[in-house]
């Protein structure tokens, strides 16, 4: 009786088998919308045009980077606070506008934005990426937004989110104790690296078109460089840092995060300027470059150019060339001898 019901539950599986391929279920991924080959990769200005000829409503974009969010955010863990309500808020007070006629020509108008997890959101937890300041009763609520968000806010972005951070921003990867591990966009068993890799990973799977990272020692640079896409670290006092959780006042930083230098450069003009709540940037109006930053854009800027990497980065392979070079300059024994590196001698050992 047993082998009898084994049996009779193995045919369907067989009878499946035996049909033919094409009555297979079809895939369950959607095929890609126009929406989607407009909005994949989409500049700042693209979006603008958009707008302009009234193709998409703000609404609709803020939707479709949320949509995203909601589907692929379990994989990559990009963002930790989704702020939908207030995203689609913000997109529904924008096209009142903009149907009422009342033109805004705010340099980041409707664009969809990501906000690292040290930046404050007023009203929002600022977790700093450590899971002490998200225990309920005891969360860190910010009681008003950073400087540099108020800026945003202003020239129009709509907040979709808080990203993913190591705790305190005090690591090169990007695993927090209050929301868990960040993959990178490409190839998710990797890192995107830290501590703004929550940022990168959400503008390089498009969440978001550009959002803010901060750096300490190589907080933009380095996970930007995995991703390829433009983190800019401005000189300090160019940008405030009011209102981010700080890792090192003396050294810390905070700048766009984009796709494309213009995009950055549009996204830095509006973060930059002196602020009262931070002293070093008292003197950014006087002794900064005037923005807007996209006047310095030139397409042939690096034409002719030629960039150098430093032998060290490339290993043993600089020690040969290196070894190289030294044997034909000179003829003697000494100097054709292999190069080793350097035996590392314990400190106590020299001391002796």
């Amino acid at each position: 009786m047993h082998s009898r019901r084994t049996l009779v539950s193995v045919l369907p599986g067989l009878l499946l088998l035996c049909l033919p391929f094409t009555s297979r279920p079809e895939s369950s991924v959607p095929a890609p919308t126009a929406m989607d080959r407009d909005l994949m990769e989409v500049t700042v200005q693209q979006l603008q045009h958009y707008y302009a000829e009234h193709r998409y409503t703000v609404t609709q974009v803020v939707q479709w980077h949320l949509a995203r969010v909601h589907r692929y955010n379990g994989i990559y863990r990009a963002v930790e606070t989704s702020l939908d309500r207030a995203a689609l808020e913000t997109a529904a007070r924008e096209d009142a506008e903009a149907a009422a006629g009342r033109v805004n020509n705010a340099p980041l108008w409707g664009v969809p934005i990501v906000i690292k997890a040290n930046t404050s959101i007023a009203g929002e937890v600022t977790t700093d990426g450590w899971s002490g300041y998200t225990i309920p009763g005891h969360e860190l609520v910010a009681p008003r937004d950073a400087t540099i968000v108020a800026k945003l806010r202003a020239a129009g972005a709509v907040l979709i989110g808080h990203t993913n951070m190591p705790d305190f921003a005090n690591a090169d990867t990007n695993r927090s104790s209050s929301f868990g591990r960040t993959g990178n966009a490409y190839d998710v068993r990797f890192s995107p690296g830290g501590s703004s890799g929550g940022t990168v990973t959400a503008v390089t799977s498009n969440m978001a078109v550009l959002g803010n990272g901060t750096d300490t020692g190589n907080s933009i640079r380095m996970p930007s460089a995995t991703s390829g896409v433009i983190g800019v670290f401005p000189t300090r006092g160019l940008v405030s840092i009011a209102g981010i959780a700080p890792l090192d006042w003396l050294l810390d930083n905070t700048g766009p995060i984009a796709r494309d230098v213009t995009d950055a450069a549009i996204a830095l003009s509006v973060m930059a300027g002196p602020d009262p709540l931070d002293p070093p940037t008292h003197e950014a109006a006087t002794k900064a470059e005037a923005g807007p930053y996209t006047r310095y854009l030139k397409a042939d800027a690096l034409k002719g150019r030629r960039f150098g990497v430093p032998a060290f980065i490339l290993g043993a392979w600089a020690l040969r060339f290196t070894a190289s070079r030294r044997s034909s300059r000179t003829s003697s024994p000494r100097s054709r001898l292999p190069i080793r590196p350097t035996r590392w001698i314990p400190r106590r050992a020299q001391r002796s």
